[in-house]
């Protein structure tokens, strides 16, 4: 029989679920609906991928109870966030 080949997550996909998991804790202090967290917390779960992180993370920051939220200024994580704000030129 066949093995299985496992795909494992990129150091990225990586960093995204962690930024992620913060960004909906932060969230649900800050009294974002639970529709709205419920299916990311799910998705941290899954297998996502970085579209699928990238998306859930665009719509959580894009609620009105997280206007003004950001990561630490100077942080791996907020630099990460920058970076993907950025166009690609």
């Amino acid at each position: 029989m066949g093995k299985r080949k496992t795909a494992w997550p990129t150091d990225r996909e990586i960093r995204l679920r962690f930024i992620l998991f913060a960004v909906i804790d932060a969230a649900s202090v800050q009294g974002v609906p639970s529709e709205l967290l419920l299916p990311a917390h799910k998705l941290l779960r899954d297998s996502p991928t970085e579209a699928q992180l990238l998306t859930a993370l665009g719509e959580i920051l894009a609620a009105d109870e997280m206007h003004g939220f950001r990561l630490p200024p100077g942080s791996e994580a907020d630099e990460l966030m920058q970076s993907l704000e950025k166009p690609n030129a």
